[in-house]
């Protein structure tokens, strides 16, 4: 068996299944868990990779650490999205939090993944200091009346007609900027490499709702390319969080990581020329009038 997985409609890569554990579809999206030859295990939602056994850590720690350890005590974090647990996961491992409220709209994303993937969230559902809160991520933006000190965006990609579009939009960067304050935001941006555009008008939307935002990638073997994350803040600037200081608080906030160090940190946000001219020239603003979508 295979998956054929479409980055855009005309580019797309093959993956070989040795066996299908569920398939299904919810009220939001197509649900695919396999066990695949190369990455094991094998989350897609809507034909797209969300998470593989092989370098699933690699895709979330260089989602969530950066942001975790640019704020000097993380104490309230919330997770939009992210409903496989593994974010999750890795915001616990900061000893400083007391409270990671969790938002992801589709409850079988999650009972799924819990039941028949609970290595990935590693006991992280049954930590006391998780919330889980199963509805409308942009709803509960909208309502909330307490702040964070880390938001952190694991949403899928913004696809015509998908859950997620409306919250890549420049009035939700704006409502996230009021709940975060002076604390830290995060978001995965899709791939600069397979879905250049969409990653640029990304960065360039949030650019125009926070002071301080830089962007960085990693490289991702299970989404055949690399992968593309934006980190902002009106309070700490990114570019303050240096290979030295990552090192010194992984270290003092005993975190063990698999992929993310200092090392790593410097290669993450060294992004080549190109690709910097072409995020930064970037004019484009996504709204929710005029929304963005990945290419179909």
């Amino acid at each position: 068996m295979w998956i054929i997985e479409w980055d855009t409609p005309t580019y797309g890569h093959l993956k070989g299944v040795k066996r299908v554990l569920y398939k299904g579809r919810s009220r939001y999206q197509e649900i695919v868990l396999v066990e695949s030859y190369e990455f094991g295990k094998l989350l897609l939602l809507d034909g797209k990779s969300q998470s593989s056994e092989h370098d699933e850590f690699v895709y979330h720690e260089a989602l969530v650490q950066p942001a975790m350890l640019l704020h000097p005590n993380p104490r309230r974090v919330l997770i939009l999205g992210g409903g496989e647990g593994a974010t999750l996961r890795e915001v616990l491992k900061h000893r400083s939090v007391e409270e990671a409220v969790m938002v992801d709209i589709d409850e079988e994303v999650v009972r799924v993944s819990r039941e028949l993937w609970g290595e990935l969230s590693a006991g992280a559902f049954e930590d006391r200091r998780a919330k889980l809160i199963i509805g409308d991520a942009l709803e509960y933006i909208e309502s909330s009346p307490g702040k964070f000190d880390v938001i952190i965006a694991d949403l899928s990609d913004p696809l015509e007609g998908g859950p997620a579009y409306k919250l890549y939009t420049l009035e939700t960067y704006r409502k996230i900027g009021e709940l975060v304050e002076g604390g830290v935001f995060v978001t995965q941006a899709t791939s600069p490499s397979n879905t250049p555009q969409t990653h640029s008008i990304i960065y360039n939307t949030i650019r125009n709702a926070f002071k301080h935002v830089s962007y960085y990638h990693v490289f991702m073997n299970s989404f055949s390319g690399l992968w593309g994350f934006v980190i902002a803040s009106n309070e700490l600037d990114p570019r303050s969080l240096t290979a030295e200081l990552v090192g010194r608080r992984l270290e003092e906030r005993r975190i063990e990581t698999r992929f993310y160090d200092a090392t790593t940190h410097l290669n993450m946000f060294s992004v080549p020329k190109h690709l910097r001219a072409m995020i930064e020239g970037e004019r484009r603003v996504s709204t929710l009038s005029n929304p963005a979508y990945m290419p179909a």
